[in-house]
């Protein structure tokens, strides 16, 4: 069977082709079926102001395909080359594999499972950029102590 399926929360709230729709008090599934039918789960939404690293753009450009913002011919672009530089970044890591899960996803038209690929890379992403924070903040309060001793 093609298509995808939704395991959903008790008033899990997801869009389709745009529309706002809203699970019931119990847990359940949907089918999907038919191609062209863009799913988005308001739990795997990013907002547009959080959109500040280079996984969250190409996330971020997908998602809005599958909100039905705009058409993936408008985007193409932004998501192919988006995902080729994560390649380079991530390449020789565990997460490679994600990477190259979204292109051939991209290539195929599978946009959710374009999202499926990158969300463990969001977490993975904000903890390198963290770390990386907190070395430049270490290097500055040393840069600090240096200069008032030698003043």
């Amino acid at each position: 069977m093609a298509g995808l399926v939704l395991s959903l929360k008790a008033n899990e709230k997801f869009l389709v082709n745009g529309a706002l729709l809203s699970n019931g008090p119990k847990r359940g599934q949907i089918c999907v079926d038919g191609d062209g039918v863009n799913v988005l789960r308001m739990s795997d939404v990013i907002h547009p102001n959080d959109v500040n690293t280079p996984v969250r753009r190409v996330y971020y450009a997908t998602q809005i395909i599958l909100s039905g913002d705009v058409g993936f011919i408008e985007i193409e672009s932004e998501i192919k080359e988006g995902l080729e530089g994560l390649a380079i970044v991530f390449e020789g890591t565990a997460f490679a594999k994600n990477i190259a899960k979204a292109q051939k996803a991209a290539t195929n038209n599978r946009y959710y499972s374009v999202l499926c690929a990158l969300k463990p890379l969001l977490k993975v992403e904000e903890d390198l950029l963290e770390k990386t924070r907190s070395k430049f903040a270490a290097l500055e309060a040393n840069s600090q102590i240096i200069r008032a001793m030698a003043s």
